[in-house]
């Protein structure tokens, strides 16, 4: 079994970090990949940005050996988004009408959302007037960073053209590139043996695996260990209706018809969800809701209602579930695409990663990015 190791850092889309290509003065350098720029101003703003995540990636920034290592991998980061510029460039990659003009529909919002997080600043500061206090802080982040807004939304504008290159180029690169059907029947049997053997000794691990995969981090489940039951909800918004509900019940009214006469759960109403959601421990649902429903003792047995954010749930145990396989048939096209997905990334950066391996590309000067992080 495998997670996706790829996962992106998420930048916070800040001035600091819309100013990647050094639109002020003269740029200090911290590298060039033949005729791209990494900035030291980039690798600081990345460095701020991507601080919260750093343990996430197995670096202790509280030490000086952390912190070199952290920058050092940031760096290399950027070294290989600008070889990918610089490789689309020379593939002779361009761009379409269409293209350039979804790449400027991609940076007004890119643009945008900076305005807006400058306005949720003022807004978190208690300002009085949003605007203003919003206009404040912009200003005063353009003369940090030596630019204008001119600038920075020709900055925005040239990251989304750039973006779409090297998109273009990354899927240039890998026409014909494709796991087999043996091949992929051989990864599904592969992994149900990882989640068989992972799910069975920690069944908890089955939900955090469930939330991954949501995010393409690591492959379906295709394994459900023992232990689990199903439960039906019916949700309402205040406590008097929710009381109703459970003295009809208790009276031997059927769950199912007063579901279907007061729910307002769009869950409890899709097909997915027909046989009930899925709970055991470590399951990924508001506290209060996976507790009660936790207390259910044997199927069958309702709780009293129990109150969330989301308002008051009455939930009945429906139904345990066995351990089961999720046969390959039923899962194929969800997990064959994110195989060849993992795949074909794989392959692509082994391809950056030659790239960036050629010395006569990339010039690094680490006197002038030493103190970033320190």
């Amino acid at each position: 079994m495998k997670r996706n190791k790829t996962i992106a850092l998420v930048l916070v889309i800040v001035l600091a970090a819309a100013t990647l290509l050094g639109c002020g003065g003269k740029p200090v350098l911290a590298a060039t990949v033949g005729d791209q720029q990494v900035t030291v101003t980039q690798l600081k703003n990345s460095y701020q940005n991507s601080l919260s995540y750093a343990s996430a990636y197995g670096y202790d920034t509280s030490t000086e050996d952390g912190i070199t290592k952290f920058r050092d991998y940031l760096l290399n980061n950027l070294i290989s988004s600008a070889m990918k510029i610089y490789q689309a460039k020379q593939a002779g990659i361009t761009l379409t009408d269409e293209e350039l003009a979804a790449a400027k529909t991609t940076a007004d919002k890119n643009y945008q959302d900076t305005i807006d997080s400058f306005k949720d600043q003022a807004t978190k500061a208690g300002a009085t007037n949003v605007d203003a206090y919003a206009k404040t802080l912009l200003t005063k982040a353009l003369v940090q960073n030596n630019t204008t807004l001119k600038k920075l939304q020709a900055s925005m504008l040239e990251d989304a053209k750039n973006q779409t290159l090297v998109s273009k180029h990354r899927t240039e690169l890998l026409k014909g590139i494709a796991l087999t059907d043996e091949e992929l029947a051989a990864k599904y049997t592969d992994e149900l043996a990882s989640q068989k053997t992972l799910f069975d000794k920690t069944p908890s691990e089955y939900f955090t695996y469930q939330t991954y995969s949501q995010y393409g981090y690591n492959a379906p489940a295709v394994y459900v260990p023992a232990g689990f039951f199903r439960v039906r909800q019916i949700l309402v918004a205040d406590e008097a209706t929710a009381t109703l509900i459970k003295q009809k019940i208790d009276a031997g009214e059927d769950f199912e018809t007063l579901l279907k006469e007061y729910n307002t759960d769009p869950g409890m109403q899709s097909e997915e969800n027909a046989a009930g959601y899925l709970v055991g421990e470590g399951a990924s649902y508001v506290e209060s809701f996976l507790t009660a429903a936790l207390a259910l003792a044997k199927d069958g047995d309702v709780s009293a209602p129990v109150q969330s954010d989301y308002g008051w749930h009455i939930i009945k145990r429906v139904s345990t579930e066995a351990a089961h396989e999720i046969p390959y048939a039923d899962i194929k096209v969800s997990f064959d695409a994110y195989e060849q997905s993992l795949y074909q990334q794989q392959y692509y950066n082994d391809i950056v990663s030659k790239w960036v391996a050629d010395e006569t590309l990339v010039t690094r000067f680490p006197d002038n990015y030493a103190s970033v992080g320190k």
